[in-house]
């Protein structure tokens, strides 16, 4: 009877864990407000967001929206709602061509069907099995193989559910999700005990055991319960009681009767049936009721089955076959309304021995029930082989097919590896040239920078200059004047109206130094304004404090500098800051002259001429500096060329594609 308990929580625990919410910690689901409604409110908040869903863009982030919201349907039991989202979700992921997450939708609808079609649940989990072979995700593989052998397992297929097991735990090996490996071993173990492999049973136990040590989660204890369940099954099996009791002793504490009523409920009653078995029959008592009062207020009727029929064994067993009957009854009524076919058999072997005189009446209905479910099971098996067998079928006539095209693919093959390579090369000299536009627009935006703090740092200085006038010299003309005037107001000073003049004259003065700080201060606001023929004289200003050549600068006023990407720009002031930087040091010129204008709507052209003494471009066309300039023009596509002779100057030009 245990085990059937322990098959229940298993369920439960499993369901819970199923899914693994990739993106919810992003979205709305995660919310306070979301958390805090009650599930008939989250569900009209779902069902909101569903039916708001007119035509979602044809994304990968409408796919994983559409999987947030299948997987809140799911944890609230909505699975018909969860599988209609799942589908919207496959939809899209087809016409997306996205192999990870059409397998993913079939993996969300084969657990939409897991509760009442099981079938097509094994179904779409083969379909997503597939996939994940070609996208070789052995973790996922693996994942699909226990959904697959769990739904064997649930259908009493215990040596095809051990199969598949193994199989996922092949895949599963390398694995670090020490929750899924849990899982797999806990059920490896179950099977196991099915088929009466005891010893194997424990060891796999023992295996999800390690597992639990690595876990960190908030399910770590709630798995250990079901797993000291399991663990006790064993024992009483091999009438070990004394072990059974003390590996469930060992997760019992009041904590988890507040916090999770029916499995405290289950181990109660696991714990009291191992002690009726072992003869403590005093102490069995109680803790059976106690499991059935709490199971009567918590759980669903098929728990309740479990804990009606333990008491009813119990009673059978101190003797009390009036009570015995009457629990059997309360589970002959409960069996019939949810259908539990295994249960009703250790229900009938318990009446065979509470009503002696009707054994042979209960054995025959034992006897057919025992041949009806063998019926059931090998439909079962076959189904699931048929399905097995039919998706080799298409498989083996996708191989056919393609070895019949194997020419015709081999030469696609070819076409596309060869489009392949060509986008790969082009997408990698595209990368690298949004790179340098990037490094550009930065290195570009730096040396802005760095002029502006120059410009900024100028204009302190500019208005301290201005202050320093205005205090120093205007202010103590005035003040001397107005000292000068109020003395003039005596009447014994002789020629008071020429002195007067003279003060006039000393006032025009100031007016004009007064208009000429006004028009430094209007010069100085029109010089903060900032841009590109800016940085460009600025640079050319820095090099002239160094040279007694005389730098000339034409910028052409129609350049729409804005337009012109910023590769470009930095390309450009670099070779005119080498081209002056070579005249400075080596062509020993009166006068140079840059010049930047365009030659056409789509081009600029830079030209740098000079008056130097020249060089023989035979002999230095190697320079480092001429060199740089070259490779610039090239990174661009810029046309560039130089003219030099022996005493005759230099004239660079180069034209830039804008």
């Amino acid at each position: 009877m245990k085990k059937l308990i322990n098959l229940i929580l298993f369920i439960l625990f499993f369901s819970c864990s199923k899914r693994e919410n990739n993106s919810l910690s992003t979205t709305i689901f995660q919310t306070p407000q979301y958390i805090a409604f009650d599930v008939d409110k989250k569900i009209t908040f779902l069902d909101s967001l569903n039916n708001s869903i007119i035509e979602l863009p044809q994304t990968v982030s409408s796919v994983n929206y559409l999987f947030d919201l299948s997987t809140e349907y799911y944890y609230l039991n909505q699975n018909f709602k969860s599988l209609d989202v799942s589908r919207k979700a496959l939809l899209i992921s087809n016409s997306l061509h996205d192999t990870l997450s059409i397998a993913k939708s079939y993996n969300y609808i084969g657990d939409a069907y897991e509760q009442d079609h099981k079938d097509s649940a094994f179904y779409y989990y083969r379909k997503a099995e597939k996939l994940y072979q070609i996208l070789g995700n052995d973790e996922l593989i693996g994942k699909m193989l226990f959904n697959k052998g769990y739904i064997l397992f649930y259908e009493g297929n215990y040596t095809e559910s051990e199969i598949e097991f193994s199989n996922s735990l092949q895949f599963l090996k390398y694995s670090s999700n020490h929750e899924l490996l849990y899982t797999v071993y806990n059920m490896m173990g179950c099977t196991l005990e099915r088929l009466d492999d005891n010893e194997n049973a424990l060891k796999y136990f023992g295996y999800a055991k390690n597992e639990l040590k690595l876990l960190k989660t908030s399910n770590t204890f709630k798995y250990k319960l079901t797993l000291s369940v399991n663990i006790a099954n064993v024992y009483d099996k091999r009438n070990e009681f004394d072990k059974s009791v003390k590996e469930l002793n060992s997760v019992l504490n009041d904590g988890i009767a507040k916090k999770w009523p029916s499995d405290y409920a289950n181990v109660l009653g696991n714990l009291g049936y191992s002690k009726m078995k072992s003869g403590d029959l005093k102490n069995a008592k109680p803790l059976l009721l106690k499991a059935y009062n709490i199971s009567l207020k918590n759980d669903t009727e098929s728990n309740v089955l479990y804990k009606i029929i333990n008491l009813a064994e119990y009673y059978l067993k101190v003797k009390d076959t009036t009570k015995s009957r009457d629990y059997l009854n309360r589970a002959l009524v409960l069996e019939n309304k949810i259908k539990a076919s295994n249960e009703l058999k250790l229900v009938y072997d318990l009446l065979s021995k509470a009503e002696p005189q009707r054994d042979s009446y209960y054995k025959g209905k034992i006897i057919r029930l025992t041949d009806s479910l063998a019926v059931v099971q090998r439909k079962n098996r076959n189904k699931y082989a048929r399905i097995e067998y039919e998706t080799a079928v298409v498989e083996d006539a996708n191989k056919e097919l393609s070895s019949k095209n194997l020419y015709l693919i081999f030469g696609v093959v070819v076409l596309v590896a060869a489009l392949g390579v060509r986008y790969v090369i082009g997408q990698r000299k595209e990368i690298a040239y949004r790179k340098q536009l990037q490094a550009a627009e930065l290195e570009l935006f730096d040396l802005m920078r760095s002029s502006q703090v120059a410009l900024n740092s100028a204009r302190e200085e500019e208005q301290n200059r201005i202050s320093r006038e205005l205090h120093d010299n205007v202010m103590n003309k005035l003040y001397g004047t107005r000292l000068q005037l109020g003395m003039l107001n005596s009447p014994s000073i002789p020629d008071v109206e020429v002195k007067r003049l003279e003060q006039i004259d000393v006032l025009q003065t100031i007016e004009q130094d007064i208009r000429a700080i006004s028009h430094d201060l209007h010069t100085d606001v029109v010089a903060s304004h900032f841009d590109y023929p800016v940085l460009l004289a600025q640079c050319v200003q820095q090099l002239s404090a160094t040279t007694q050549t005389n730098l000339h600068l034409d910028c052409a006023a129609g350049i729409d500098w804005e337009a012109v990407s910023g590769l470009v720009k930095i390309t450009l002031y670099r070779m005119v800051q080498e081209a002056l930087s070579n005249v400075v040091k080596y062509a020993a010129a009166t006068d140079c002259h840059i010049t930047i204008g365009q030659a056409d709507a789509s081009s600029l052209l830079l030209t740098v001429s000079d008056t130097g003494k020249g060089f023989d471009l035979a002999t230095a066309s190697s320079g480092i500096g001429l060199k740089n300039m070259r490779d610039r023009a090239r990174l661009v596509k810029a046309d560039f060329r130089i003219e030099s002779a022996v005493g005759q100057g230099t004239r660079i030009e180069c034209k830039f594609v804008i």
